[in-house]
Formats: C-alpha cells, sequence, structure tokens
C-alpha cells in the first residue's frame, strides 16, 4: 500500500468515525415547522385566556401545549427519518442514543418543576422555565451535532434567564414562548435548513 492510499483510507476511516460520533438527521424544515406550532399553541394561548372562564383554563393550557408538544416531536421524528434514509443510515444509531441521553436531565427538570410552578399557581413562570430546560437540553445535544446547536442552546437559556426577572408577568410570559419557541425556532430552522444545502 503506498502512502497515498494509505491517507485515503486513514481519511475515509476517520469521516465514518465522526458520523457514527455525531447526529446528522437534524432537519432545517423541522425547527421551522415546530416554531410554527408553537405560534398556533400561543395563539390557541391568548384564545384561552380571553374565551374561557379561569376555573377551566390550566386544563386548556396543558392540553394545548401537550398537543403542540406532540405534533412536534413526531414531524421532527418523521423528518429526521427522512434525511437518515436519504443517506443510507438508520435513524436509531449510537449518535441518536447519544443526543437522547443527553438531552433527557434538562427536558425532564424543566418538566418537573413545571409541574411544580403549576401546581403553587405559578404558571406565568413556566415559558421561562421551559427556555432554560430546553437550553440546557440543547447545550448538552451540541456535544453530538453541531456547534450552532450548542449556541442556540445558550441563546434559549439567556433568554430563559431574563424571562425569570423582566417577563414572568401576563401577557409577557406567553411573548416569551412566541420568542423562544416560535420566532427563535423558526430562525435556527432556517439557518439550519440553508446549512444543509
Amino acid at each position: 500500500m503506498d502512502k497515498y492510499s494509505a491517507e485515503e483510507n486513514l481519511k475515509l476511516i476517520r469521516e465514518v468515525m465522526e458520523r457514527s460520533a455525531r447526529y446528522t438527521n437534524f432537519s432545517g424544515l423541522s425547527g421551522v415547522l415546530s416554531g410554527v406550532l408553537a405560534l398556533i399553541g400561543c395563539a390557541v394561548t391568548y384564545w384561552i385566556n380571553d374565551h374561557v372562564a379561569v376555573s377551566r383554563q390550566d386544563m386548556l393550557y396543558i392540553l394545548t401545549w401537550c398537543t403542540v408538544l406532540v405534533l412536534a416531536i413526531a414531524q421532527d421524528l418523521l423528518l429526521a427519518h427522512r434525511n437518515a434514509r436519504k443517506s443510507g443510515q438508520s435513524i436509531w444509531n449510537p449518535a441518536t442514543y447519544q443526543v437522547f441521553k443527553a438531552i433527557f436531565p434538562g427536558v425532564f427538570f424543566a418538566g418537573v418543576i413545571s409541574f411544580v410552578a403549576l401546581y403553587d399557581g405559578a404558571i406565568d413562570a413556566i415559558p421561562a422555565i421551559w427556555a432554560l430546560g430546553y437550553g440546557a437540553a440543547l447545550c448538552a445535544a451540541g456535544l453530538f451535532t453541531t456547534r450552532e446547536v450548542w449556541r442556540y442552546g445558550l441563546l434559549q437559556m439567556a433568554t430563559g434567564t431574563a424571562g425569570l426577572f423582566l417577563m414572568s408577568k401576563p401577557p409577557y410570559s406567553l411573548y416569551l414562548v412566541a420568542l423562544c419557541f416560535g420566532l427563535y425556532q423558526i430562525a435556527f430552522g432556517i439557518c439550519m435548513t440553508r446549512k444543509q444545502r
């Protein structure tokens, strides 16, 4: 084997190892769709605030945002599966499992703290808690994905921190959701789409 062949083989081995260690099935379109779903959730929440009795609002908030979450996860998985199939990979590979393990703590603790806040009547603090948990999850996932994901996580955490102090009162808490999970998510999706081209 000559020197050139050895260098080519090493380069190929390095690329295969990086591909197996990095999650590359992100879909920019998924980010845009998730952002649109969040904005729809904000519109529904705004309608609930104006048209539903206060005694029934909490249950409708939970139903609305659980629906948004399920739809966002479903479309993300479908688009990630499509991307994986295009590149001849399986969506369920070691990198996928690493990302799931990385994001779980941030998402889990944001969920737990949100239910405590809901139980204690601090519902307007929940969007900032979500942004902090989501940001922490993104920063952890960024270790196994792209640098942009890690930076996006920092932006979410910074906005969530500011939100705890500045936007945890109505109607600002709803604006925080629209900003973090709507507009930021759409902008991030567009950036990722451009990068993938």
